[in-house]
C-alpha cells in the first residue's frame, strides 16, 4: 500500500492522442474542434452558438487566413 502511495503524485500525464485505427476521419477531427471553438466562444462572450459561428465567419472574411494560389513574381 505504500507504495501506491508513493507513485501518486508521480503519475506521468501524457495527452490523449486519437490512434491510427480511430474510426474518426481528420475532416471529423475539424469539426469537433470546430464546434468546441463555438461553444468555448459562446459561453465567454455570452451568445448563441450560430451567433458564434457567424463571428468566425465574419472574421474569416475579414482577414484572408491562406491564399487559395501563390502568385508568383515574374
Amino acid at each position: 500500500m505504500a507504495k501506491v502511495l508513493d507513485n501518486m503524485g508521480k503519475t506521468k500525464r501524457k495527452p490523449i492522442v486519437p490512434r491510427e485505427s480511430s474510426r474518426i476521419s481528420d475532416d471529423d477531427v475539424i469539426d469537433l474542434k470546430l464546434h468546441a471553438a463555438q461553444e468555448i466562444l459562446a459561453e465567454v462572450f455570452g451568445i448563441t452558438v450560430v451567433e458564434a459561428e457567424e463571428m468566425i465567419k465574419q472574421r474569416s472574411k475579414e482577414r484572408m487566413l491562406w491564399p487559395e494560389v501563390f502568385q508568383t513574381e515574374e
